[in-house]
C-alpha cells in the first residue's frame, strides 16, 4: 500500500508538471506570435500555422539540454563536453530551422522567404533565437531547482528541529518524576499523612504530562493547572515554612503555548531555593499576558551557593535536564523572538521571561 501510495504521487506530480510545460510553450508560441502580429504586420494565417510546426525543434532541443547535457555533462563538470555538444545541437536545429523556412517559402508563405539559404549569416540569426531560448529555460530550470533544494531544506531542518524538540521534552519527564518520587520517598519515611494527597497530585501531573502535553502547543490554563499541581506537591511537602505567592493576568483557553516550558524554571527555583535553606522561604510567581506576550517572572531566595552555578550543575550533567534544557526549546521555538534574564543578588536568584504568542 505505501508503495501504491508513492506511485499515485509520482503520477500526480508528473501530471502536474506536465501541464506547467504545455502552459510555457503556449505562452511561447503567443508571445512569438503576438511579436509577428504587431511589429512585423503578418496577417497570413499560414504563417502562423508554420509557426506552430517550428516548435518541435524548439522543444527538443530545450528538454535535450535540460534533461541529458546539463545533468549528464554539465553537473558532472564535463564542461568541454557539455560545450561541443551544446553547440552542435544548435547547429543542427539551426539548419532544420532554415531547411523548414525554404519549404515554407516554397510553398508560399513569403514570410519565410528571407532565411531559406545554410550560410554564416542565417545561422547566426538562427543560433541567437537557439541561444535566447536556451537561456530562458535554462535559467527557469537552475531557478526552480534552486526552490526545490531549499524546500528540502527547510523540510530537513524543521524535522531535525522537531525531532530535538521531543527528545528535549521527553527528557523532563523522568528528571520530574525523579525529583517527585524522590519528595515521595520523604514524606513515606515520615509516614506523613500527606503522602496520599501526593500521589493523588502525582497522578494528575502524570496524566498531563503523558497524554495531555502530546501537543505542540496547549492552553496556557492547562498548563497554570499543571504548575498548580506541582506547586501543591511542594508545599505538601515543605509546609509552613514555605510561602508562595502566584499572580496571574489574562489567562484564557484561547492562549496557547508549548507544553511544559514554564515548569523547568519553577522545577528549578524549589529545587535551588530550597536548598540548605533551613528558614522560612519565600518564591514569588507571575504569569501574565499583555498584547499577545506572555510574561513570566519567578524568584527565589539564594542558598549558601550560588543559584546560578546551581543552575548550571542541574542536571544537564546529572539527571538529564535543567536550565540548559529548556533554553535550547526555546531556542528552537523562538529563536531570537523570546527574551529570556536571569538575575541575581546576594539574597535573590530572579527569571524573567517573555515569549510571543502568536
Amino acid at each position: 500500500m505505501p508503495h501504491l501510495s508513492r506511485h499515485r504521487n509520482y503520477i500526480r506530480l508528473l501530471q502536474k508538471r506536465g501541464i506547467y510545460h504545455l502552459l510555457f510553450w503556449i505562452a511561447y508560441f503567443v508571445f512569438a506570435a503576438l511579436i509577428s502580429l504587431s511589429i512585423h504586420r503578418i496577417y497570413d494565417w499560414h504563417f502562423y500555422l508554420a509557426l506552430l510546426s517550428l516548435l518541435p525543434p524548439d522543444i527538443l532541443l530545450v528538454y535535450l539540454n535540460i534533461y541529458v547535457l546539463i545533468p549528464f555533462f554539465l553537473f558532472q563538470r564535463k564542461f568541454i563536453a557539455y560545450s561541443g555538444l551544446l553547440l552542435i545541437s544548435i547547429f543542427l536545429q539551426s539548419a532544420l530551422y532554415i531547411w523548414l523556412h525554404g519549404l515554407y517559402a516554397r510553398a508560399g508563405t513569403a514570410a519565410y522567404a528571407g532565411v531559406t539559404q545554410l550560410n554564416v549569416r542565417n545561422l547566426a540569426i538562427q543560433a541567437l533565437n537557439a541561444i535566447y531560448l536556451l537561456g530562458l529555460t535554462t535559467g527557469l530550470k537552475f531557478v526552480k531547482d534552486w526552490m526545490l533544494q531549499e524546500r528540502q531544506w527547510q523540510e530537513k531542518e524543521r524535522q531535525h528541529a522537531e525531532t530535538e524538540l521531543n527528545f528535549l521534552k521527553s527528557q523532563v519527564h523522568p528528571h520530574f518524576f525523579f525529583n517527585t518520587l524522590n519528595n515521595l520517598y520523604s514524606l513515606t519515611i515520615q509516614k506523613s499523612d500527606l503522602a496520599p494527597e501526593v500521589v493523588l497530585r502525582l497522578s494528575d501531573l502524570m496524566s498531563y504530562m503523558l497524554y495531555g502535553s502530546a501537543a505542540a502547543a496547549v492552553p496556557l490554563g492547562k498548563e497554570i493547572v499543571n504548575l498548580e499541581n506541582y506547586i501543591a506537591i511542594e508545599q505538601l511537602r515543605y509546609g509552613r515554612r514555605l510561602t508562595l505567592t502566584f499572580e496571574q493576568a489574562g489567562i484564557t483557553d484561547a492562549v496557547e503555548i508549548p507544553p511544559l516550558i514554564l515548569l523547568a524554571f519553577v522545577e528549578n527555583s524549589f529545587k535551588h531555593g530550597l536548598k540548605n535553606n533551613i528558614g522560612s522561604i519565600h518564591i514569588a510567581l507571575s504569569v501574565k499576558v499583555l498584547s499577545g506576550i506572555l510574561y513570566f517572572t519567578i524568584s527565589n531566595p539564594n542558598g549558601p551557593a550560588s543559584a546560578r552555578q546551581a543552575a548550571e550543575d542541574t542536571s544537564a550533567e546529572k539527571n538529564g535536564i535543567g536550565l540548559k534544557n529548556v533554553t535550547r526549546r526555546l531556542d528552537l521555538l523562538y529563536g531570537s523572538r523570546y527574551t529570556l534574564d536571569l538575575s541575581q543578588t546576594d539574597d535573590l536568584f530572579k527569571v524573567a521571561l517573555k515569549i510571543p504568542l502568536s
